[in-house]
């Protein structure tokens, strides 16, 4: 997503990117707070009336995530928390659990009776 792509300091986020997200907010805003966002909207130099502007389409494919946060619980306990990319198999998203710096120092020693990917969570049990 070109936002979430763009530099971290403001010296270099380019221009064009800034007055995009710039005019994007007024149009959002403008529902909630009409009288500021078309205050907003003039100092952005815009000419046409806001409320005739077109609201911004809804693309699905900006909005998928590449990776998925899935957290690892020990004995019903949070142990941690890997990112796997999405579409991972259950057999990578387990070993890269079992691997886990946090989870491993929870494990190392005991029994693993019970393996549990629901597809949101890892759940390990141990005696």
């Amino acid at each position: 997503h070109p936002v979430t792509e763009a530099a971290v300091t403001a010296d270099e986020i380019p221009l064009s990117l800034l007055a995009e997200v710039q005019r994007k907010l007024a149009l959002l805003l403008s529902p909630f707070a009409p009288y500021l966002a078309h205050e907003l909207w003039e100092m952005l130099g815009e000419k046409s009336n806001l409320l005739k502007e077109p609201w911004p389409k809804f693309d699905s494919e900006l909005a998928k995530e590449d990776e998925t946060e899935i957290p690892v619980q020990v004995n019903g306990k949070l142990r941690g928390k890997i990112v796997v990319a999405t579409g991972t198999s259950e057999s990578e998203v387990m070993a890269k659990a079992l691997t886990d710096e946090k989870v491993q120092s929870h494990i190392t020693g005991k029994q693993i009776v019970k393996q549990i990917y629901t597809g949101k969570l890892v759940s390990i049990v141990v005696r």
